[in-house]
């Protein structure tokens, strides 16, 4: 049952892949997408509310996967990590910011790298509203750099990248 259901997800995701490069996200419809996906509109609807959820899963998925595979060491590996881990995902990223999902996309992810950044020895001795602060903004802003990134397609290797966000890091530590 469940890798049926990741077969449907799959073919769901890689068909709105298909249909938001010729048209709006807002613009494909229940129908459309369950057909160029080869899924029934019944198994559609026994699974998701609507293409929305689709995508929700998708990103659930993909958090869930950052959690277990992005641990913190040290500033630098930890950030070369995420920048791989978001290069892995990039299509998947693509297909959120193409449908209109980036602020989803940006609020989820700075969540769950606000949880891991909460491990840095560095931020321990501080209050925890000073926490709170630099947490949400380290986070932020690397989240965004690594979403942009990607929606460039990459100009940079991620070498080059986490290189960059790591020496920005400790310049504003």
């Amino acid at each position: 049952m469940v890798k049926t259901v990741n077969l449907t997800q799959e073919a769901l995701v890689g068909a709105i892949a298909r249909l938001v490069k010729v048209k709006s996200f807002t613009d494909i419809t229940v129908s459309e997408l369950t057909k160029v996906a080869g899924v029934s509109r019944p198994t559609f609807y026994r699974h998701y509310h609507n293409i929305v959820d689709v995508l929700n899963v998708e990103l659930t998925t993909m958090l869930a996967d950052f959690e277990t595979t992005v641990i913190f060491h040290n500033n630098s590996q930890y950030i070369l990590q995420m920048v791989y881990f978001f290069q892995r995902y990039s299509a998947t990223i693509k297909i959120l910011l193409a449908a209109g999902q980036e602020e989803q996309l940006r609020q989820k992810i700075a969540r769950v790298m606000a949880g891991l950044s909460l491990k840095k020895p560095t931020i321990t001795s501080l209050t925890i509203l000073d926490q709170y602060y630099y947490v949400v903004y380290h986070t932020a802003g690397l989240m965004t750099v690594i979403v942009d990134w990607v929606a460039h397609d990459q100009p940079e290797t991620p070498e080059q990248l986490a290189h960059f966000l790591d020496d920005n890091s400790r310049q504003s530590n």
